[in-house]
C-alpha cells in the first residue's frame, strides 16, 4: 500500500467508526481541535465552555484562537463536563463548549447537546480518550459539529502520534481541509486564501492507526475485561470504588480510576505506597484552572477529584495476575495503612518472573556455569559477574568481540574499553532480564552468548551476543547455542526463543537456520552515516527507496514443555 494509501484508509476507518461523512488525518488531538475552532470562526473576545477537569490542551486551543476558556465543573461520578454548571455560565460572548470523554467515559451528551441547541452553540467532541466508548447507543465522536481523536501513546489505539477531526457538515469540513492544507487555494496549490497551519501526519502515523482501528472491537474487548477484573476483585473493598458505568452509557475503561470516599485514606499516601510496591499508580489531571495563567474556577466537583481519584494501571496487556496483585496490594494497604509498601504474594507469571529475575541477580554476583561436552572435551557456559567487568583484560577482551561482531549491530561505531565498561555496568545493575555468558573451558574464553529480552507472560526470550573466535574449536558455537537452549527450556521453561539477525551476517543467519530457527518477519533498512560510524534506520522515511540491509526475526519453538509459567 502506498504511503497516501494509508492516510485515506485511516480516515475512511475513523469515519466508519464514528459515523462522520468527513476526517482529516492530523498530527496531534490538539491540532485537530485548534484547525476545529479555527474553522469555527472563534476569536478574540469570545469564550468557551470547558470542563476544568481535562487535558491542559483543550484549554490552549482555545486561547490559541485569542478567546477565553470558561472552566466548569464535572459531573461526579463521569468526570465529565456538567450541562448544569455549564448552563450558569453561559454570557453574551459565549460560542460553544467542548465536551471531553474523559478517561474513557462518554460524556452524557443529551443535555449537552440541548443545551448548545438551545443557546446558538457550537459543540467540539474531544474524543481523544473516547473511542470504543458510546452515549444511548451512538459512539463518542459523533455528537458535535466536530470531533478530534488523538493516538498518542497512552490511548486505546496508538500510532505513536497522531490525531484525527471529524464532522459531517459540508462548510466546515472545507474550511478546517483548507486550513489544514496551509490555507492553500482549492484552485491553485501556489496561492492562499488564508493563513493555514502544517499539523499533517507521516505514513507511518496512519499505517500504525489504521492497522489498529481496524482491530478495535477486539481492543476495547480487552479494556472491558480488565475492568471486570478490576470491579470483581474490589466489590466490596471499604472506602473505595471505580469508576460506575451510568445508564445510557458504555464506556471504553481507557483507564480505570479508583475513587477514594474514605476521608483516612490519603490519596498521595496511597500513590507512593502503590508505587513502592511496583504498581505504577497515578493522579488524575489537575484542575486547568489551577495553573498559574488561569483564574481558579469554582468548580467543587474537579477539585475534590483531582485530590481523591487514582489513575490504575490499564493497559492492553495487562493480565488477571498483574491486577489480582494489583487489588491485593490496594486492600492491604487500606487494611494497614501504616505500611510503607505492600507485600502480597506472587502468582502465576509474576511469581515466575520475579523467581527469575532473582535467580539472574545471584548468577551476575556469585557466578553460574552450566557445563557441556563438544568434540570429547568439557566446556562451560560461565555467566558474567560483577567481578568480571573489573578485570580490565576482559573488558578489554569484551571490546575486541564487540569490535570484530559489528556487522550484527545497526548502530556500528567505535568501540573504547569505556564505552564497553559502561555497557557491561549497566548489564550487571540496571538490565535484569540478561544473562550473558563466557563459552569457556579450563583454560580459555573462545566467546560470549546471552538470553535477554524476556516476556515472562508468554515464556519468551531471545538469544543474543553471540560471538565465536576464529580459533574456537568447529562446531563450538552450535554446541554452546544448544547448551543455553536447553537450559533456558529445563531451567527457565521457556517455550519460544527469537533471534534478529542482520541479512548480511551470513554465518549467524546459516547457524540459526541449522538451530531450527524460521524468519517470521523482515525490516528493510538504509543506511546513514553518523558521528563515528554508521546507523541503519527503517525505510519508512521518504527519499529512501532502495534497501541497504534486513533486519530478519526468527523463531525457534522448544520442545518438551506444554503449558507456560514456572512450578
Amino acid at each position: 500500500m502506498k504511503s497516501g494509501s494509508y492516510i485515506n484508509a485511516f480516515r475512511q476507518t475513523m469515519a466508519q467508526i464514528t459515523g462522520q461523512k468527513y476526517s482529516l488525518a492530523l498530527s496531534s488531538c490538539t491540532g485537530a481541535m485548534h484547525i476545529a475552532l479555527t474553522a469555527l470562526g472563534l476569536k478574540q473576545g469570545d469564550e468557551v465552555l470547558v470542563p476544568d477537569l481535562a487535558d491542559f490542551a483543550v484549554a490552549a486551543c482555545v486561547t490559541y484562537c485569542g478567546a477565553s476558556p470558561v472552566f466548569c465543573d464535572v459531573d461526579p461520578d463521569t468526570l465529565c463536563l456538567s450541562a448544569e454548571d455549564a448552563a450558569r455560565k453561559i454570557t453574551p460572548n459565549t460560542r460553544g463548549l467542548i465536551a471531553v470523554h474523559l478517561y474513557g467515559q462518554p460524556c452524557r451528551m443529551t443535555p449537552l447537546m440541548e443545551l448548545a441547541a438551545q443557546n446558538g452553540l457550537f459543540v467540539l467532541e474531544d474524543a481523544t480518550q473516547g473511542i470504543g466508548s458510546s452515549y444511548n447507543g451512538r459512539p463518542a465522536g459523533s455528537f458535535g459539529h466536530f470531533a478530534a481523536f488523538s493516538f498518542k501513546g497512552n490511548k486505546s489505539v496508538v500510532a505513536g502520534e497522531g490525531g484525527m477531526l471529524l464532522t459531517s457538515d459540508d462548510l466546515l469540513f472545507d474550511r478546517a481541509a483548507r486550513l489544514a492544507a496551509g490555507g492553500r487555494s482549492p484552485n491553485n496549490p501556489f496561492a492562499y486564501d488564508l493563513v493555514g497551519f502544517n499539523y499533517s501526519i507521516s505514513a507511518l502515523q496512519a499505517a500504525l492507526g489504521f492497522a489498529q482501528t481496524s482491530r478495535l472491537n477486539d481492543l476495547m474487548a480487552k479494556k472491558k475485561l480488565i475492568h471486570s477484573w478490576y470491579r470483581e476483585r474490589l466489590a466490596d473493598t471499604p472506602g473505595v470504588r471505580l469508576n460506575p458505568v451510568p445508564q445510557n452509557s458504555e464506556p471504553g475503561f481507557l483507564t480505570n480510576l479508583l475513587f477514594i470516599e474514605d476521608e483516612n485514606i490519603q490519596r498521595s499516601k496511597m500513590i507512593m505506597q502503590l508505587h513502592a510496591s511496583s504498581i505504577l499508580a497515578e493522579p488524575v489531571y489537575f484542575p486547568i484552572s489551577s495553573m498559574p495563567m488561569f483564574k481558579q474556577a469554582q468548580t467543587p466537583a474537579a477539585y475534590a477529584a483531582s485530590v481523591k481519584t487514582i489513575c490504575l494501571p490499564s493497559g492492553h496487556n495487562r493480565t488477571e495476575e498483574e491486577v489480582d496483585y494489583i487489588c491485593a496490594a490496594i486492600r492491604q494497604l487500606i487494611e494497614e495503612p501504616g505500611r510503607d509498601r505492600a507485600e502480597v504474594p506472587l502468582s502465576g507469571w509474576l511469581k515466575y518472573k520475579s523467581d527469575t529475575l532473582e535467580f539472574f541477580a545471584k548468577a551476575k554476583k556469585h557466578g553460574l556455569a552450566i557445563p557441556f561436552e563438544h568434540g570429547g572435551h568439557s566446556y562451560a557456559l560461565k555467566a558474567v559477574t560483577a567481578a568480571d567487568i573489573q578485570d580490565a583484560e576482559l573488558v578489554k577482551k569484551f571490546a575486541c568481540w564487540r569490535e570484530a561482531s559489528s556487522i550484527a549491530f545497526l548502530t556500528r561505531t567505535a568501540v573504547t574499553e569505556e564505552s564497553m565498561r559502561h555497557i557491561l555496568n549497566n548489564y550487571v545493575t540496571s538490565v535484569r532480564d540478561y544473562i550473558l555468558f563466557f563459552i569457556a573451558d579450563g583454560e580459555h574464553l573462545y566467546g560470549q552468548v546471552g538470553l535477554n529480552d524476556f516476556a515472562f507472560h508468554k515464556n519468551e526470550c531471545c538469544i543474543d551476543g553471540l560471538y565465536i573466535e576464529n580459533h574456537a574449536p568447529k562446531g563450538l558455537a552450535a554446541a554452546a547455542c544448544e547448551t543455553i537452549f536447553t537450559w533456558a527450556e529445563k531451567s527457565l521453561n521457556i517455550i519460544n526463543i527469537f533471534n534478529h539477525v542482520v541479512a548480511s551476517n551470513k554465518k549467524v543467519r546459516l547457524l540459526a537456520a541449522a538451530q531450527g530457527f524460521r524468519e517470521i518477519s523482515r525490516t528493510a533498512l538504509y543506511r546513514e552515516e553518523i558521528p563515528g560510524g554508521e546507523m541503519f534506520r527503517p525505510m519508512y522515511m521518504p527519499g529512501h527507496d532502495t534497501p541497504d540491509e534486513y533486519l530478519l526475526i526468527c523463531k525457534k519453538t522448544l520442545g518438551g514443555i506444554e503449558t507456560p509459567g514456572a512450578e
